[in-house]
This record gives structure tokens, C-alpha cells and sequence, in this order.
């Protein structure tokens, strides 16, 4: 890695991965917006002073602006959730974040076998979207006609070669975003979860949304010809053993009922029904307000029973090479150096879901000599 030229593209890179534009990135580190967009352009490098200044205020080691990408990732496609609460600055960091997500992949892919995407190859732009979710789930032999079959979309999702990312599982806000990246024609879909709290009804919901959103991709689809809400209730309540199971169910608590058996939000359960004839639209307008004025649209009943601790498949990478002796914290700071991820620890124990200090090392003498790990926030 080049220590002795500053690389603005990679300031321009910090300053997107925080989230900040350059009017406020100018005001916090008193520099001048012309010269911080100069230097993002390569125009002129900046003086010590402010590149150590830069590297405060963004929270990123000095040494990273100082060195090259050695792996080109790119990103064909993005997918943000229309409802998203976010600021439009932070909604725009995650492309940064999930990149770098896929950097550390590509490193953990050195040592361990990833699953490659495993999608049916006989899906068709001319099929229903019923005929679509039943070619997916006999694929993934998820399919049963009679009974409900709750699943952990995560899970299954990870094993089938989508990779996801936890960040901002607790994150106020947060709504799911997905990623379509390219490394050498290696396509990967990447999805970051919304603030589901580690709930399975959310994050069943919220991420078979997200294949929808695949799906649509892959057969080359545009979003307003398909409804990734549609696709995402005939995913997990298909038609037959959802119809088998609803029999007797007409009031809210019965769909509350109707919710430990498919680890779907009950709002899902209602949408279905009236989809599928079995309640009116007056009645189905009458549970959803009675679903809202409950205060269910914020919170529903029974979802600390569907509580997930799932793993990330960084984080059991992480692990893996941790337990078998294959690297310590110290050699793995050391080798993601190497490779050009320049992280301090605590960015690095958020992409790789990893608890805090988790990374922390009792001695850092080999760090500091490229990255001050000590270096406190501005």
C-alpha cells in the first residue's frame, strides 16, 4: 500500500460511508468546500494538517487516504425501501458500507467456502407470481401444500448464497437495502436488514421483500410492474396451507393465533386473506383498523416469542479462523491492511457483527505502526 500520495477518492469514499455531505464535512473540519471537493477530485493533495484533520472528523485511520483499491467492486444495482425514514445522506452510506462488506467477504473467501447463489434457473418473465414463489420454495424444498411451514428466512437466504448484513438490526429507523454487486462478472445480491429488532415475523417480511426485489432483477423486471409486497405474501403463505390453516379465523386474535404458526407479522396474514376471497374489503379495512389502533403497527403481540439470534456469515468466518488458530486479532488487523481494508476495530466489529471490543488487542505495537487504533473520536 502507497503511504506518500493522497488518494481523494477514497476521502470522497469516508465521507459518504458517514454520511455527511461536503457542506457539513467543510464546517466540522474548517476547511474550505472548494478544496475539500479538489481533493476528492485529485486536484491537489491536502496539507498534513488537514488530512489529519479529515481523518478525525470521518473516523477512518490516516492511512487509509493514502492508499489504492486493489479489488474493483461494482455495484449494478441498489434497492432502498420506499418507506425508509432515513436521511437521504445515511441511506447513501450503506452503498459504501455494504462494499466494503463485500471486501471483508472476499477476504474471509481466502480461507472458507462460501455458498454461491442458488436460484432456480427455470424462472420466466411470463409466470404468475404464484407459479414464481412455488418454483423458489420447491428449489429450496420449502414446499408443503398442507400444513403452515414457519421458516427463518435469514437462514435460509444465507445458505442459498444471498449475503446479509445485521448492522442495523437496532438501528431507529432503519429500513432494509439491498445491493446487487459484481467482482469479475461474480455476481452477489446483499442485503442489509432494517431495524427488525431480531423478530422472525419482521424479518421474514422484510427480506422476502427483498427477494422479490431479486427476483424481479433476475428476470429483468421493472419494480412498477412488480409488487415486491405481493410477492413477499405468496412467498411465505402460499396458497393451499395457508387456506387450510385459516379456516375459522375472522377475528384479530385469530390471526394473532394464525401468527405463531407462520412467523409472518399478522398484518401479512390479513393482506392474504382478503387477497385470497376468504374476508371482504370492508372487513379486511376493519382488522387493519383495529390492527392499528392497538398500536400494532408499531409493536405486535407475541413478537418477543419469535426472538432470532442468528449469525452473520462474517462473523462465523470470524470465529472459524479464530478457534482453529488460522489468525489471532493482531494478524487479522494486519492481513485486512494488506488487502486495503483500513478499518478501526469498531467499524470493522460492525460489518462483521461482532460484540463490542471484540477485536481489541492488549497489544497493538505492530498496528500503530500503520493505523493508530488508540486514536480517540473527534
Amino acid at each position: 500500500m502507497k503511504k506518500d500520495v493522497f488518494n481523494g477518492k477514497r476521502l470522497k469514499i469516508a465521507r459518504v460511508y458517514r454520511g455527511k455531505s461536503v457542506d457539513i464535512l467543510a464546517k466540522e473540519t474548517n476547511i474550505n468546500k472548494k478544496d475539500i471537493l479538489a481533493f476528492e477530485d485529485n486536484k491537489y493533495k491536502p496539507t498534513l494538517e488537514n488530512a489529519l484533520k479529515l481523518s478525525n472528523i470521518l473516523h477512518f485511520p490516516r492511512e487509509y487516504f493514502y492508499g489504492n483499491e486493489n479489488v474493483k467492486i461494482v455495484v449494478e444495482d441498489s434497492h432502498f425501501n420506499p418507506n425508509s425514514r432515513l436521511p437521504r445522506v445515511e441511506e447513501i452510506s450503506y452503498k459504501e458500507k455494504l462494499i466494503m462488506l463485500r471486501k471483508l467477504f472476499l477476504f474471509f473467501e481466502e480461507y472458507i467456502g462460501f455458498p454461491e447463489l442458488d436460484l432456480p434457473n427455470n424462472l420466466h418473465r411470463g409466470d404468475s407470481m404464484e407459479t414464481l414463489c412455488q418454483k423458489i420454495r420447491e428449489h429450496w424444498d420449502l414446499w408443503d401444500d398442507e400444513k403452515p411451514t414457519p421458516l427463518n428466512l435469514g437462514d435460509i437466504m444465507t445458505a442459498k448464497g444471498v449475503i446479509i448484513s445485521y448492522m442495523n438490526v437496532n438501528k431507529r429507523g432503519a429500513s432494509p437495502f439491498t445491493q446487487k454487486q459484481s467482482v469479475e462478472k461474480n455476481t452477489r445480491y446483499v442485503i442489509a436488514l432494517g431495524e427488525d429488532r431480531n423478530i422472525a415475523p419482521i424479518r421474514n417480511h422484510d427480506l422476502a421483500c427483498e427477494l422479490g426485489y431479486i427476483i424481479s432483477d433476475i428476470l429483468n423486471i421493472p419494480l412498477k410492474k412488480f409488487d415486491c409486497d405481493e410477492f413477499a405474501a405468496q412467498f411465505l403463505l402460499p396458497k393451499q396451507a395457508f387456506l387450510n390453516s385459516i379456516e375459522g379465523t375472522n377475528e384479530l386474535e385469530d390471526f394473532l393465533n394464525l401468527k405463531t404458526k407462520w412467523a409472518v407479522p399478522v398484518s401479512l396474514l390479513i393482506y392474504r386473506a382478503y387477497s385470497l376471497g376468504v374476508i371482504s374489503y370492508k372487513k379486511y379495512n376493519y382488522l387493519l383498523n383495529q390492527w392499528q389502533q392497538k398500536g400494532w403497527n408499531k409493536s405486535e403481540p407475541l413478537d418477543d416469542k419469535f426472538k432470532l439470534h442468528d449469525s452473520s456469515l462474517l462473523k462465523m468466518a470470524y470465529e472459524a479462523l479464530i478457534e482453529n488458530h488460522i489468525v489471532s486479532n493482531n494478524t487479522l488487523i494486519e492481513k485486512l491492511y494488506d488487502r486495503g481494508i483500513v478499518l478501526y476495530p469498531e467499524d470493522l466489529e460492525i460489518l462483521m457483527d461482532l460484540k463490542e471490543n471484540t477485536l481489541k488487542t492488549k497489544n497493538n505495537k505492530n498496528n500503530l505502526k500503520k493505523v493508530d487504533f488508540k486514536r480517540k473520536r473527534a
